[in-house]
């Protein structure tokens, strides 16, 4: 009885402390998987968590680069805005990745926007405290590079795909990466997010994406995409 009134609400049932959450979220985040529980209660302490809505700007170009975000629930998208006003998608952060990395790479100025698609919870860690991480925990440090270095793979392919390929090479090659799930299926976007993402207008792209239809090799629904011949696509995806 005396321990129920020390601590109401936490008997059986009842979530977890707020603390435990965290670290639970921490443990399952790529960068911090080689730490043990006791290096997580320290990373736990140099980190905050806040949930912002649909429609936030986390940062914008030219402001200053001082913090790392870890998304835990949501969905962000990282873009630029031509001078045309027309809006290109360089990366979609889903949960359990990191974004916000120009402070690391001693970029005082962000370069694109990063914007919540919905309701997101982030972990946010200072420029000054992740240095300390980093020297604490080097191996915080090496998850970051290889990650690092898997986007700049990644950035390569996509400017490779923008100036050699033509936009049904480039939108087969998307639905072929968004696709690779057991059902085979592209869901959640609509003709528009998929404009943005290979570089073009949402008319064109709507046209690209009848004519794979009409090929035989998509089938298209509301907010979703079945690949229907995976090998015809891939073949498509590898032409100039």
């Amino acid at each position: 009885m005396r321990e129920a009134r020390r601590n109401p609400g936490r008997g059986p049932g009842h979530d977890p402390d707020p603390g435990v959450l965290k670290r639970r979220y921490l443990q399952q985040v790529e960068v911090f998987q080689d730490l043990n529980e006791r290096q997580i209660y320290e990373v736990e302490r140099s980190t905050r968590m806040s949930t912002v809505g649909s429609g936030r700007l986390l940062y914008q170009p030219d402001e200053k680069s001082e913090t790392l975000f870890l998304l835990k629930t949501g969905h962000v998208q990282i873009y630029r805005i031509s001078p045309d006003g027309k809006r290109f998608v360089i990366s979609n952060i889903e949960p359990g990745m990191f974004f916000g990395e120009m402070a690391l790479l001693g970029q005082a100025l962000h370069d694109s926007f990063a914007e919540t698609l919905q309701e997101s919870t982030l972990c946010v860690i200072s420029r000054r405290d992740l240095e300390y991480l980093i020297g604490r925990f080097p191996t915080v440090g090496v998850r970051i590079m290889q990650s690092l270095a898997d986007r700049l793979s990644e950035a390569e392919t996509q400017l490779e795909d923008l100036a050699l390929k033509s936009l049904t090479a480039r939108l087969a090659s998307l639905l072929l990466r968004l696709s690779a799930n057991p059902d085979a299926r592209v869901t959640g976007l609509t003709h528009n997010d998929l404009a943005e993402r290979v570089g073009t207008s949402r008319e064109t792209a709507t046209q690209a994406l009848n004519e794979l239809k009409n090929a035989g090799l998509i089938a298209i629904g509301r907010k979703r995409i079945d690949i229907l011949n995976r090998e015809a696509l891939e073949d498509l995806a590898e032409a100039y």
